[in-house]
């Protein structure tokens, strides 16, 4: 966790407008009930690297199907786009993806994407699987997002990549508002201000 602290204020120091960050700490430090965003230093951290400006982006666990079940932290802070996982064969959550809500009942995980990929693999290509590839697809569309609007804060592009999802106004604990979609972003108003 001081670690992440670390690399978050040499991203700051560097002027990194985003962090993609696929990892989690779940059972081995914290009870379920730990998970509300403001118990663990990590969760600390990745708020406080929000407050700097930058959009704090985390994914939302692999424990879906395990014991354990909730996103892991700094995926609970109120501050960071928790990321879910879905399958690419059927749109809807992925078994192992971590479900929400926090420990004090926020919604999480705010969006999803793709959490299967194919990737080279020591002597062929393979299929792998987690939510650390639907973390940094998010990542990737809310750079282009932010590059239309780039006088728009990190919040109010967490809020647009929210309303942006397949299933907004609606969400649930598996999906969040669902898969960003570009055309909020393309489209002839300016999503940004409205």
């Amino acid at each position: 966790e001081e670690n992440w602290l670390a690399a978050a204020e040499w991203a700051d120091k560097n002027g990194a407008d985003i962090i993609s960050s696929s990892l989690g700490y779940t059972n081995n430090r914290y009870f379920s009930w730990d998970m509300d965003g403001k118990k663990s230093f990590v969760a600390r951290a990745a708020n406080t690297a929000a407050e700097k400006g930058m959009l704090v982006i985390n994914a939302a666990g692999n424990d879906g199907s395990g014991d354990w079940k909730y996103q892991g932290t700094p995926a609970d802070a109120d501050s960071v786009l928790s990321i879910g996982g879905i399958d690419p064969e059927t749109d809807f959550h992925i078994s192992f993806s971590s479900f929400g809500p926090t420990a004090d009942k926020r919604m999480k995980p705010n969006v999803c994407a793709f959490g299967e990929a194919v990737v080279a693999g020591k002597k062929s290509l393979t299929t792998a699987y987690g939510t650390s590839f639907a973390t940094p697809l998010t990542s990737g569309f809310a750079a282009c997002a932010w590059q239309m609007n780039r006088d728009a804060s990190n919040m109010e592009m967490f809020k647009k990549i929210e309303q942006s999802g397949d299933l907004y106004p609606y969400f649930d604990y598996a999906h969040g508002f669902g898969v960003p979609q570009a055309k909020f972003f393309s489209s002839a108003q300016d999503a940004i201000t409205t």
